[in-house]
């Protein structure tokens, strides 16, 4: 469901924002006021074509955004796009005069085909150029297995389906290892061999590049030591020489002063931290000298762990990770026979396994498409084309692979006016015709589960008036009952149905036409759809007229 939309500079629309919410929302105005430019704004945020022709006359840049409920399939194709996912998703398309544009999806850059994969998920514009979303073979599908209820078969094709294909890559895998099982096991065998001849411990690479480092500045580390002894113990006037005289100082002012005692001590105490300090020094000094060969060895030892790292790992445990992985493909590579026939086995039950379900549910597609044409029929029926026929035509595949959507493909077939064959949507029905048929079968699935979308109707109404009208209202209502339908109208008996009317209204400001969007309730709402009956000038027996047409629909 569409909770809010805000649009920014699309055509004569310069600023508006809407509150949506749950049943029948209309849209009312004047022809040229802006009733289609929201339409439009909808079509940007599920993926259309932009056209830099859409963006406001002087402006920078034209933006739509949409905050919509996100069901659970969206949340799926969310995380498939590496998107955040959550109960709300935030849509935003962007368009600038150069024609350039960006996509937003939760405020991360995406690919405008991203944006339609999961604006089809949450918008679906029905009116009379948009025959697409029921040609598509897959919408038809869709539509079919709403009607039957298919829900759990068709999750059960999805699921056998990606087994099927994750076995047959398994199996390819394994027979092209096989195909190349020679050249394969002599690479093995030689990066085996080459880790295996390293004798790699552990830490090495972390140890001997300090000992390598200590080596290299033998005589540095010789010299410092040797001048830290001297100036604490060894050199003239040393820091142990100067603290004896300090002690022996602070030893005679406690002779006369016991309160000096405690100086002392810490005289002392410094002299035993600089011992210790010279000892260090000592030891540092004399515990390294300079040995070429053993740098030589490091060197050559390191520049032969740092070669094996390039190939096969970042540290010593990785290439030894490495190592174990490399033993464990050559055992597989050494029984590939027997792995590629087990393989071959678990190919052949999935495909077994997607063919009962994939059976199971074109016999329920079969079964329910009969059932699903004449209830269109019936519903177009009350929608004044009494002679019209629908036919859905499955067609199987002409091989066999592992398809989520089933085994067949799907087609809607039409015929308006009796005695004609039935022939694709897009080559035989009118505008008019195109909008009611999308209705009667909008009414038809949602009457069995519905796709959870918000359904755009724009000119739904054309060509149609009285009693009509007012059915093709109560339909629309009836199906805004489980889904959020937006309807562009301009026929009164489907706004006094609305649960929510809206009244687009252009003016000029400052030279420039601006359309704006208004809620209307209350006397306003009667007024419009009193405008609606009577055109410009509105005598009172039209506000009566809509008063009662309000008062019929409230009840």
């Amino acid at each position: 469901m569409l909770r809010r939309l805000t649009v920014r500079n699309l055509a004569i629309v310069e600023d508006l924002e809407l509150e949506l919410g749950e049943g029948l929302t209309v849209i009312t105005g004047e022809t040229g006021a802006g009733k289609s430019i929201l339409v439009d704004a909808l079509a940007l945020l599920s993926g259309g074509r932009g056209s830099s022709e859409l963006v406001r006359q002087g402006a920078a840049r034209l933006s739509v955004a949409g905050e919509f409920d996100a069901d659970t399939e969206t949340r799926s194709r969310l995380v498939q796009a590496g998107l955040p996912e959550g109960e709300v998703v935030l849509v935003r398309r962007e368009l600038s005069p150069d024609g350039k544009g960006r996509a937003f999806v939760e405020d991360e850059p995406a690919p405008v085909r991203t944006l339609a994969r999961i604006g089809e998920r949450l918008v679906s514009i029905l009116g009379q150029s948009s025959e697409q979303d029921l040609v598509d073979p897959g919408a038809a599908l869709e539509l079919l297995d709403a009607f039957a209820a298919d829900d759990a078969e068709r999750a059960g094709v999805v699921a056998a389906a990606a087994a099927w294909r994750d076995a047959q890559r398994r199996r390819e895998d394994l027979a092209a290892s096989r195909r190349d099982r020679a050249n394969r096991l002599e690479a093995l065998d030689f990066s085996i061999r080459e880790i295996e001849a390293a004798s790699l411990e552990g830490t090495e690479d972390e140890v001997l590049p300090a000992e390598r480092d200590r080596l290299l500045h033998a005589d540095r580390i010789r010299r410092a030591g040797e001048a830290a002894l001297d100036a604490l113990s060894e050199g003239e006037d040393s820091a142990a020489d100067r603290l004896g005289e300090a002690s022996r100082a602070f030893g005679e002012l406690a002779a006369i002063d016991p309160r000096e005692a405690p100086h002392r001590e810490e005289a002392e105490e410094l002299k035993r931290r600089i011992a210790d300090l010279a000892a260090a020094a000592r030891d540092a000094a004399g515990a390294i000298e300079a040995d070429p060969e053993r740098l030589t060895a490091l060197e050559s030892r390191l520049a032969d762990i740092a070669r094996l790292k390039r190939k096969h790992g970042s540290t010593v445990p990785e290439i030894l990770e490495r190592l174990d992985a490399l033993k464990a493909e050559r055992d597989d590579l050494a029984h590939v026979e027997d792995a590629l026939e087990r393989s071959a086995a678990e190919e052949a039950a999935a495909r077994q396994a997607y063919r009962a379900a994939a059976e199971g549910l074109t016999a329920r597609r079969r079964a329910a498409a009969g059932r699903f044409s004449a209830a269109v029929e019936k519903e177009l029926k009350a929608l004044a084309l009494e002679k019209a026929r629908l036919r859905v035509a499955l067609d199987a595949y002409g091989d066999e692979a592992p398809r989520p959507s089933g085994a067949e493909t799907a087609a809607l077939l039409f015929a308006p006016n009796a005695g004609e064959p039935e022939k694709p949507l897009e080559k035989i029905a009118s505008g008019g015709e195109l909008s009611r048929l999308q209705l009667a079968i909008r009414s038809v699935a949602a009457s069995r589960g519905g796709h959870g979308r918000t359904l755009v109707f724009d000119e739904v109404d054309a060509g149609i008036g009285g009693r009509v009208a007012e059915v093709v209202g109560k339909k629309l209502r009836a199906l805004a009952a489980r889904d959020q339908v937006l309807c562009v109208t301009h026929v009164p008996q489907i706004a006094a149905l609305a649960d929510r009317h809206f009244l687009a209204e252009k003016r000029e400001t400052k030279g420039r036409t601006v359309a704006s969007v208004r809620a209307l309730e209350g006397r306003d709402r009667v007024a419009e759809i009193a405008r609606m009956l009577a055109g410009e000038k509105v005598p009172e027996t039209a506000m009566k007229h809509a008063r009662t047409l309000l008062e019929a629909a409230a009840r």
